[in-house]
C-alpha cells in the first residue's frame, strides 16, 4: 500500500514533529526532533509540555534552551520547567566548552527545573538536587507521571521508533572509555544486547536488565549490577548459545561503562521493536565496525526484501515454512534475516486467521528456521555477526557455520559437511565476493567445476568469485529449486567476456528474472557500481535429460525490470521523493518518503506473475 501524502515540504526544511511548523534543515535539527519524539513516543510526555527554542534568562542574556518539558498545563516559561534537553549533533563531545554539558548546567540554574539530558556524542543526563542545587549526573529523565528515574518494570518496555543513534552512542561510549577497537567495542555492546533480549524472553518480572540511579553513584552499586544481575545473565546467554560465545566468555567493560549501556537500552522492547528498526541499526553497527576486504560487500535491505519476496511468490504459502533455504556466502546474514521476518509475517497471519497468538507465531518460526535455514560463510568474524543477527530477529543461528563454500562438502568442517544440505535446498539466496582479492586459482578447487573449462579449449588458471558461484550456488539446490544471486550486471550483458556463464546458465536452468539495479544500490558498503539480481530455476532430472540430448523449452517468459533509484545519492545520503516544484512529499506521519524504485519491483512481479 502506498503511504499517504499529506504535504509537501521545500528543500532546506524539516517539519517539527512538536509544532508542525517548518524548520531549517541542520545535522542539529534532525538530533532535536528526533529527541522531541522521543520524548512524546517513548517518555509518555504530551506535546502541549514541550517546546522549542524556550527563552532562559540569564541576568541581561537571554539563552534558548533547545527542548523543555513544562508542568501539565503550565505557560511555556522558564519558571514552570520541568526538564531541559539540549541536543547536539552525533559528534558534539560533552567536554566542548560551550556547547557542552555545561552550557545545560547554566540553564538548569537558570530555570526552575529539576532534570536535564545533553543528547550528542553521548546521552547524559542530570538532576539538581532541591535542598542544595548541586547538579549531579543520574543515568535518565523521569517518564511521564514519575517525580524521578525509576528502573523499568517488564510492562514499561516500548518498542523503538529508532535504534541506530542508541547503538551508535553506545559503541561510541564503550569505544571511548574501555580502550578497545571498534571491533573489540562492537563485540561488547553486542553481548549486553544479547543480555538484554534474553531477559525480555527468559527474564522474570523484575528485569535483571535495568539499573537504579543511587547504583550508579557507588562502586558498590555498580559491583551489583554487573556481577549480580548482568554477570549471570550473560552466563545463561553463554549457555543458550554456545556455537556463539565460547564457554569461558566473560563481559569485559568496566561496570561504570556497563551502567551507561544499561541505562540507554532498559525501557526499550527489542522484541516488539519493528525488525526494519532493529535490522536498520544493527546494519549500521555492523558496517562501522566490520569492513569487507575479501569483497564482502553487504546486501542492502532493500534488495534482500526484494528478491525474498520475488521468491516466496513462486511457492504456495501451505508449503513456505518446510522450504529448505541457504545462503552459501551469508556475509551478515541480510537474505537471512529477510526471509526470516517475511516467513514470521506469512505465520503470524495465519495464526490470526486460525485465532492463535504470538507466542505461537514465533514458536512456529524459531523452529522452521532452525529445520530449515542454513548459512556458509568463510569469515568467522562475518559468521559470528550473522548468528548474531538472526537471534534478534527470531533465530536460525545454529545453522550458520564457517567454512568455504567454493570448495566441496568434503572439505568442510565436520559439522557444516554434516548439516548443510549440499544439493538438497529448495532455495538459494546469495550475494558472493566481487571483484578485489576474490579470485579463485586454486587448481583442485577449480578442477571440480564446469565453468572453468566450458567453451575453452585450455582450461582456466583462475575465475573471479562471483563468476565461479555462478555455479557453486547451484550445486546446493536441488533439482527445481530457485537461485536469487546478486551479481555484476557484466555477466549478464558482457558480449564476449562471460558469455560463456550465460550459456552454461541456458543450459542448466530457466532464467525467472532478471533485474538491472541502480548504480547506487551498494554506495553505503563500497560495492560494484552496476549490480544486478538473476533469479534462476534449476532444470528439474527430466529438464536436465533434455538438455542432454539438446532439447531445451525456450518458451518461458522473463520478468525484468531496471529501476532507476535506490533510496540513497552518490554520496550515500538518503534519496527522497519529491513533487515537480522539487519540495519533499511526506507521508502519514510526516516523514519523508525515501525514493526507492528497489522496493516496489517485487510488486510489480507479483502482478506480472498474476497475470494483471
Amino acid at each position: 500500500m502506498e503511504p499517504k501524502v499529506l504535504h509537501l515540504i521545500p528543500p532546506g526544511k524539516i517539519k517539527c514533529y512538536i509544532t508542525d511548523k517548518l524548520r531549517r534543515e541542520t545535522a542539529e535539527e534532525h538530533v532535536r526532533q528526533r529527541w522531541a519524539r522521543s520524548l512524546v513516543e517513548d517518555y509518555g510526555y504530551p506535546k502541549t509540555d514541550i517546546g522549542l527554542n524556550v527563552t532562559i534568562p540569564m541576568g541581561r542574556a537571554r539563552k534558548y534552551a533547545d527542548l523543555v518539558v513544562f508542568r501539565p498545563g503550565a505557560p511555556h516559561t522558564a519558571d514552570a520547567a520541568v526538564i531541559i534537553l539540549e541536543t547536539k549533533r552525533d559528534d558534539e563531545r560533552p567536554t566542548h566548552g560551550q556547547r557542552g554539558v555545561e552550557q545545560l548546567k547554566s540553564y538548569m540554574f537558570a530555570s526552575s527545573c529539576r532534570y536535564g539530558m545533553w543528547v550528542g556524542l553521548e546521552r547524559l543526563a542530570f538532576q539538581r538536587e532541591p535542598d542544595t542545587n548541586e547538579i549531579t549526573k543520574v543515568g535518565d529523565i523521569p517518564r511521564f507521571g514519575q517525580d524521578e528515574p525509576k528502573p523499568p518494570k517488564r510492562t514499561d518496555l516500548k518498542p523503538a521508533n529508532e535504534l541506530s543513534s542508541v547503538f551508535r552512542r553506545c559503541h561510541n561510549y564503550i569505544y571511548a572509555r574501555a580502550g578497545l577497537q571498534p571491533d573489540q567495542a562492537f563485540y561488547e555492546l553486542v553481548k549486553l544486547i544479547f543480555c538484554k533480549a534474553f531477559d525480555e524472553e527468559e527474564g522474570a518480572d523484575r528485569l535483571a536488565f535495568a539499573v537504579l540511579a543511587r547504583e550508579q553513584k557507588s562502586v558498590s552499586g555498580l559491583r551489583r549490577l554487573l556481577e549480580d544481575r548482568l554477570a549471570p545473565l550473560f552466563a545463561r546467554v553463554v549457555d543458550r548459545y554456545p556455537f556463539i560465545f565460547d564457554a569461558d566468555e566473560r563481559i569485559k567493560l568496566d561496570p561504570r561503562v556497563v551502567a551507561y549501556i544499561v541505562h540507554e537500552l532498559q525501557y526499550i522492547s527489542l522484541r516488539e521493536t519493528n525488525e526494519d528498526v532493529k535490522g536498520a541499526a544493527y546494519e549500521e553497527l555492523v558496517g562501522a565496525n566490520l569492513r569487507g576486504d575479501r569483497g564482502q560487500y553487504f546486501t542492502p535491505r532493500n534488495v534482500c526484501d526484494m528478491a525474498v519476496e520475488m521468491v516466496m511468490e513462486l511457492y504456495p504459502e501451505h508449503k513456505l515454512t518446510s522450504l529448505k533455504v541457504v545462503d552459501c556466502c551469508c556475509g551478515t546474514g541480510g537474505f537471512l534475516v529477510s526471509w526470516l521476518n517475511h516467513l514470521y509475517r506469512t505465520i503470524a497471519e495465519q495464526e490470526r486467521r486460525r485465532m492463535g497468538d504470538e507466542a505461537m507465531a514465533r514458536f512456529r518460526l524459531r523452529e522452521a528456521c532452525e529445520r530449515n535455514l542454513y548459512a556458509l560463510d568463510i569469515d568467522a568474524h562475518l559468521v559470528r555477526t550473522a548468528q548474531m543477527n538472526l537471534v534478534l530477529h527470531g533465530d536460525g543461528s545454529s545453522n550458520v557455520f564457517r567454512a568455504d563454500s567454493a570448495r566441496s562438502p568434503g572439505e568442510w568442517p565436520d559439522d557444516a559437511g554434516q548439516k548443510i544440505p549440499w544439493g538438497e535446498a529448495d532455495i538459494v539466496l546469495t550475494n558472493p565476493p566481487f571483484g578485489g582479492n576474490a579470485k579463485i586459482d586454486d587448481s583442485h578447487i577449480l578442477a571440480q567445476y564446469e565453468l572453468r573449462g566450458w567453451e575453452r579449449r585450455n582450461p582456466r588458471s583462475s575465475l573471479p568469485a562471483e563468476e565461479l558461484f555462478v555455479e557453486g550456488a547451484m550445486r546446493f539446490l536441488k533439482p527445481g529449486g530457485h537461485l536469487a544471486i546478486v551479481l555484476p550486471r557484466g555477466i549478464l550483458n558482457n558480449p564476449k567476456k562471460t558469455r560463456f556463464i550465460r550459456h552454461w546458465l541456458l543450459e542448466r536452468s530457466v532464467i525467472v528474472a532478471s533485474i538491472d539495479l541502480p548504480p547506487t544500490t551498494f554506495k553505503a558498503s563500497g560495492g560494484v557500481p552496476n549490480p544486478s539480481l538473476l533469479i534462476v530455476q534449476k532444470f528439474t532430472r527430466t529438464e536436465m535429460a533434455d538438455a542432454r540430448r539438446g532439447i531445451f523449452d525456450r518458451s518461458y517468459r522473463v520478468f525484468m525490470a531496471a529501476p532507476e533509484t535506490s533510496g540513497i545519492t552518490n554520496r550515500k545520503k538518503p534519496l527522497y521523493l519529491r513533487a515537480p516544484n522539487g519540495h519533499y512529499q511526506t507521508d502519514t506521519s510526516g516523514r519523508r518518503i525515501v525514493d526507492d524504485q528497489v522496493s516496489v519491483v517485487a510488486a510489480s512481479s507479483r502482478r506480472w506473475l498474476r497475470g494483471y
